[in-house]
């Protein structure tokens, strides 16, 4: 299935100045359970093929546990949800570049450790509707950022429950739309060229023909398991809440769902796959789509797959994935290979020394509040930082007068110094030399260095793999003045 442009048509047809992405998404609503054991069969791969991979991993959580011993640890360190959705990607070479949280929401997205040179603006935002917006246990977290300058946001929601309160569904939608505004731009959720929303957003079933929690399961159990999808239990799929209002334009106006090829995830006893009767079966957990036309032409997405996992059965629903296509301007992956900040091989680091490095900038004049990032090589979370330095509050320009005095510059911040260096390339870039206090590496090992941006929220450039050695067998030698 594939959809093209705001219009969200379809199209048979492929672009040959266009690379493909793939983006696998899961959404699972927990009740309130830990992660028991070991959650491989969320990734439902066809392939490990490293060739094969998708691009993103997202993983969007609802009722995780809330209560205020919870949130502190977790603010602290990565929530049990987290740490084993790591576990299994461990070995993957993905890095998770993002955690959104909001009391009972949980959103992780990880991308291909190749990828994450490119990944600029990057926001999150949250809404809240619970309590009438006091309480953050329904509502929706979101993550908004560039990759080869094309624009995602993913949503991560948890809509009104019960039966009787499709109207308030539909306003946490337009709420949540509404709502969040993302960086200096105000970007919306609806104006980024793909959008993933995915979540339990609680549609039911239309009770205009009552059909009963018995009647509906017998329904289902009727269909042979081989054959068993919304198509073949047209009854039921034609009373779907969330596909009434798409249609009428109350809500998810130009998304894209394609037709659940499975029963109702909701609601089952834990532990088992055979449904609650205590309430009435209905297709709550759902992935939706929509793109729009970019400057750079059209948007398009393929969905691949789009089912539920029925071998778990930790929670009272199923756990729903879907893996899709989308298509990127080859001029676009041209234009941001291009980084704005280029490490100079670093040769020797030292450890319990100063260390300089050496890197080369274009276009941007360095911010205070920008950030370099020490890491392992082997990195797997951009929270993993081992340390990291800010930018000095004062710069040293070689034009200025006060370079003759090297006493000025040595006044700067002993965590971090920098100075632009005289030579300017023909690009119009130009060098810039920081000095690293002796205690930013610790142990000997490989490492790299990320710079990231206070302005934009942009990761502008990566280093090389270095190794930190300790010195060894080295005569006593005094201080090198860091000056030019």
């Amino acid at each position: 299935m594939k959809i093209e442009g705001q219009k969200s048509t379809l199209v048979s047809h492929g672009s040959r100045d266009m690379d493909q992405f793939t983006f696998y998404v899961v959404t699972y609503n927990v009740s309130s359970k830990s992660p028991n054991r070991s959650l491989i069969n969320l990734l439902q791969w066809e392939s490990q093929d490293e060739k094969n991979l998708p691009d993103f991993c997202v993983f969007g959580f609802q009722e995780i546990k809330s209560q205020p011993q919870n949130l502190l640890l977790d603010s602290v360190f990565d929530d049990p949800w987290t740490t084993a959705i790591r576990d299994v990607l461990n070995g993957f070479d993905y890095v998770k570049i993002r955690t959104v949280k909001m009391v009972g929401l949980l959103l992780n997205v990880f991308c291909r450790r190749k990828h994450v040179p490119h990944l600029t603006h990057m926001e999150t935002s949250e809404t809240r509707t619970g309590l009438l917006g006091l309480w953050g246990n329904k509502g929706a977290v979101s993550f908004s950022f560039k990759i080869y300058n094309t624009t995602i946001c993913i949503v991560n929601s948890h809509f009104a429950a019960h039966e009787e309160y499709l109207n308030d569904r539909v306003n946490n939608y337009r709420t949540i739309v509404n709502s969040q505004l993302f960086g200096l731009s105000r970007k919306t959720i609806l104006s980024h060229d793909y959008v993933f929303w995915i979540g339990d957003l609680n549609f039911r079933l239309d009770d205009s023909r009552a059909y009963s929690s018995e009647l509906i399961a017998q329904i289902i159990s009727s269909v042979e398991l081989t054959r068993r999808s919304a198509n073949t239990l047209t009854d039921l799929w034609t009373q779907d809440e969330l596909r009434t209002v798409m249609e009428n334009g109350k809500a998810f106006e130009n998304f894209i769902e394609p037709l659940p090829m499975f029963p109702p995830t909701y609601r089952f006893l834990v532990g088992h796959s055979q449904y609650d009767l205590k309430r009435r079966p209905a297709w709550t957990d759902r992935i939706l789509y929509k793109t729009n036309a970019s400057s750079q032409g059209k948007s398009l997405l393929d969905v691949m797959s789009y089912n539920h996992i029925d071998s778990i059965t930790l929670s009272d629903h199923k756990p729903v994935y879907g893996e899709s296509r989308v298509q990127i301007s080859n001029k676009n992956c041209v234009e941001s290979n291009i980084q704005t900040v280029v490490f100079h091989p670093i040769q020797e680091w030292l450890l319990e020394s100063e260390n300089e490095v050496t890197l080369r900038v274009k276009g941007f004049t360095p911010n205070v509040n920008d950030w370099i990032g020490i890491y392992n090589e082997n990195f797997t979370s951009l929270n993993d930082y081992l340390s990291y330095v800010y930018l000095p509050s004062e710069t040293i320009d070689p034009e200025e007068d006060s370079i003759s005095d090297p006493t000025n510059f040595n006044s700067i911040s002993p965590i971090c110094r920098v100075q632009f260096l005289p030579e300017v390339f023909p690009d119009g870039s130009k060098s810039v030399c920081l000095k690293f206090s002796e205690t930013s590496v610790l142990n000997p090992g490989k490492y790299i260095l990320i710079y990231f941006s206070a302005n934009n929220h942009s990761v502008l450039g990566v280093s090389q793999t270095f190794v930190a050695v300790h010195r060894q067998n080295l005569p006593l030698t005094p201080p090198r003045e860091f000056g030019w």
